[in-house]
C-alpha cells in the first residue's frame, strides 16, 4: 500500500514539473538576479536649496553636494563601486573573469549627474521653499529635491558645550542614497571642517588621524580560513525552516487530495475489502513521507551544494542534518495524521479547505516569529515554543540553525514531546479515518470529528 501510494504520486508530470523543474528554475532565476540589479543611485537631477544663517558654510556644502553627486553618479563613483563589487564577488567565490565582467558593467552604467544647489538668503521663509518639494514640475531639472537648513549655532557652542546642527527636508519618494550618500556627507564635512580650523587644527590631517580601515573578520575552520559572513547566520536557519516547510507540506497535501480523490471516485471501497482502515491510512502515510523524503533530499542538497559554492560549507554541520531529518519526521506525521483524517471525512477538495485552514494558520506562526527566534534562539519565546505541538519541529530547526548553541536537554526534550504529539494526533486520526472513509454526504465540521475521535 505504501509502495502504491509513493509510485502513484512521484511518477505524475505534475509531481515532475511542480518538484524537479521549479527548483531549477529557481536557480537560474537566482543566477540572472545579480546581473539584474545595481547598487547604483539613480542619476541626480533637480534642485537642493541651502539656507545659511552662519554665512559660512553655503560655498563648502555647495562643492561638497556637487562633488559627491558626481562621484555617485559618474565614472569615478562607478569606479569606486566597481571595485568594491568586484572584491566582494570575488570573495563569494566569484573568478577575476566574473569580477571583471560585473566591474565593466558598474562603470558602462555610471551616468552623469543633472544637479543644482541654491543658496538662499538667512531671512527665507522656510515654509515657502518647503512648499516646492510637492510641487508638481514638467521638468524635472526644475523639481526641488531637498532644503536644507542650518542652525544659526551650527558653528558655536553654547555655556555647555553644545553645538547647533541642521535639518534635511525631503521630496516624497526621493531615492534614500541621494539623501545618505550625497547630500548628509557634503553638510557634516563642511560642519566638522569649519569648527576644526576654527580651533586650529586642519581638517585633512585630523581625518588622516582617525581614519581606520577596519578588518573583515575570519573564520577559522579546520579547512583553513574565509570572511565572516554575517547574512549566513540569518539565512540557514530560515533556509532549514523553509526546507521542513515545503517538504512536510508536500507530503501532507498529496495524502491529502488523494484520499479526498479516491473517496469520491469509490477506489476507497475497493482498498478497503482487501486491507483495514487502519492499514489503508498507515500505508497512505508512509507511503507519502517517502515524497516528502524525497523532496527533502533534493532541495537539501540543492542548498549544501549552494554553501560549498559560497566556501560556507562549514556552516551547516552533521547533527544539524540528523536533526533536520528527525524534526522533518515529526513534522511530516504531525501534518500527515490530520490531512489524512480531514480528507477521510470530506468527499470534495473545496469542502477540505475549513478543516484545513485554521491548521495551516496555527502551523505558519513559527515563520511569522523566525526573526524573534533567530536573533534569540535561547530566548523564553523559542524556548516556550519549543515544547508546543505543532510548533516545535518548526521553531527547533530555527533554533539548531541559529548561532547560539541550544542546550541539550531542550533538544532531547523537544524530540520526546514531538514523538509523544505524533502518537496522539496518529491515534485521533486513526479513529477519524475509520468512520469518516466510508461515510458520504454532509461534510462534518471541526466538533463533529471531535465527537468521532470520542465515540470511536
Amino acid at each position: 500500500m505504501a509502495w502504491r501510494e509513493f509510485t502513484s504520486t512521484v511518477g505524475t508530470r505534475g509531481f515532475f514539473i511542480g518538484v524537479v523543474i521549479f527548483p531549477l528554475i529557481m536557480v537560474v532565476g537566482f543566477a540572472l538576479v545579480p546581473a539584474l540589479i545595481t547598487n547604483q543611485p539613480p542619476p541626480v537631477r533637480g534642485r537642493v536649496a541651502v539656507i545659511d544663517p552662519t554665512g559660512r558654510l553655503a560655498g563648502e556644502i555647495e562643492r561638497g553636494i556637487l562633488e559627491r553627486a558626481a562621484e555617485s553618479g559618474g565614472p569615478e563613483g562607478a569606479i569606486a563601486r566597481a571595485q568594491q563589487l568586484a572584491s566582494g564577488a570575488q570573495g563569494n567565490g566569484a573568478t577575476a573573469g566574473q569580477a571583471l565582467e560585473i566591474a565593466q558593467g558598474v562603470v558602462a552604467g555610471a551616468s552623469a549627474p543633472e544637479l543644482r544647489v541654491e543658496v538662499l538668503p538667512d531671512d527665507t521663509d522656510v515654509e515657502t521653499v518647503k512648499a516646492e518639494l510637492y510641487a508638481t514640475k514638467a521638468d524635472a531639472s526644475r523639481a526641488m529635491l531637498a532644503v536644507v537648513q542650518l542652525d544659526p549655532n551650527a558653528l558655536t557652542a553654547d555655556a555647555d558645550g553644545q553645538y547647533g546642527a541642521y535639518r534635511v527636508y525631503v521630496r516624497a519618494k526621493l531615492d534614500a542614497r541621494i539623501d545618505r550618500q550625497v547630500i548628509r556627507p557634503a553638510v557634516n564635512r563642511a560642519i566638522t571642517d569649519a569648527r576644526q580650523r576654527d580651533i586650529g587644527l586642519d581638517p585633512e590631517r585630523v581625518r588622516k588621524l582617525t581614519a581606520v580601515v577596519a578588518p573583515q573578520a575570519q573564520v577559522v575552520t579546520a579547512g583553513g580560513e574565509r570572511d565572516s559572513s554575517g547574512a549566513a547566520q540569518i539565512l540557514l536557519p530560515l533556509g532549514m525552516l523553509m526546507l521542513l516547510w515545503i517538504a512536510s507540506f508536500t507530503g501532507g497535501q498529496y495524502l491529502l487530495t488523494t484520499t479526498i480523490e479516491e473517496k469520491s471516485n469509490r477506489v476507497m471501497e475497493v482498498l478497503l475489502s482487501s486491507v483495514s482502515p487502519l492499514q489503508l491510512m498507515v500505508g497512505k502515510i508512509v507511503g507519502q513521507m517517502g515524497v516528502g523524503l524525497l523532496v527533502l533530499t533534493l532541495y537539501g542538497a540543492m542548498g549544501v551544494v549552494g554553501l560549498v559554492s559560497f566556501s560556507l560549507g562549514d556552516e551547516l554541520s552533521t547533527s544539524e542534518l540528523g536533526l533536520l531529518l528527525a524534526y522533518f519526521l515529526i513534522a511530516y506525521f504531525l501534518i500527515a495524521s490530520m490531512m489524512a483524517a480531514v480528507g477521510s471525512a470530506v468527499s470534495e477538495v473545496h469542502e477540505a479547505q475549513s478543516l484545513i485552514g485554521p491548521i495551516m494558520l496555527v502551523v505558519m506562526l513559527p515563520m511569522i516569529f523566525s526573526t524573534a527566534i533567530i536573533t534569540n534562539p535561547n530566548g523564553t519565546l523559542a524556548a516556550v515554543a519549543s515544547f508546543v505541538p505543532p510548533f516545535s519541529p518548526f521553531v527547533m530547526v530555527l533554533r539548531v540553525g541559529a548561532a547560539e548553541p541550544v542546550p541539550g536537554w531542550q533538544v532531547a526534550g523537544s524530540i520526546a514531546v514531538g514523538l509523544a504529539s505524533v502518537c496522539v494526533a496518529s491515534w485521533a486520526a486513526a479513529k477519524v479515518f475509520r468512520i469518516g472513509v466510508l461515510m458520504y454526504g454532509k461534510p462534518p465540521n471541526f466538533w463533529t470529528l471531535l465527537r468521532w475521535v470520542r465515540m470511536a
